[in-house]
């Protein structure tokens, strides 16, 4: 009985483990985001064991606190992200731009293909973040 009952608490904390890992897989798919009905930005994301992607951007000038002053249709150069992860509901993600600067993003669901997308910049930790969409296949 004394091995049953240690058998069913050790099942029972494995499967809650399991149920409570990350799944990368709700933040998959491409994602686009517009401003004032332009798109500035698409981000690509594929997960498996590993989560990667790519983003293609165009030039976006933001505020002191984030917010989109102006933005342009994105470039042809995809560029990859890098050290993705998933953080409690967020994906957490890197990025290098053209000027080598690296930018650490949060992508936060908000919905089923509804998103905000998050620059984490630690000098302003109170930067706004923009809507992005689940494109449609």
């Amino acid at each position: 009985m004394g091995n049953c009952v240690r058998f069913a608490a050790a099942w029972l904390l494995v499967a809650g483990l399991v149920c409570a890992a990350p799944a990368p897989d709700k933040f998959a798919g491409t994602w686009e985001a517009k401003s004032k009905g332009t798109l500035f930005l698409i981000l690509k994301i594929t997960a498996g064991q590993k989560i990667s992607g790519t983003i293609r951007s165009g030039h976006v000038h933001m505020g002191d606190h984030g917010e989109l002053l102006e933005v342009t249709p994105p470039e042809d150069q995809e560029n990859p992200i890098f050290f993705a992860h998933v953080d409690g509901e967020k994906l957490v993600f890197n990025y290098q731009d053209e000027d080598d600067v690296i930018l650490q993003f949060e992508l936060t669901l908000t919905g089923a293909d509804a998103g905000e997308l998050r620059i984490v910049d630690k000098d302003h930790p109170d930067l706004k973040g923009f809507a992005i969409h689940r494109a449609k296949a």
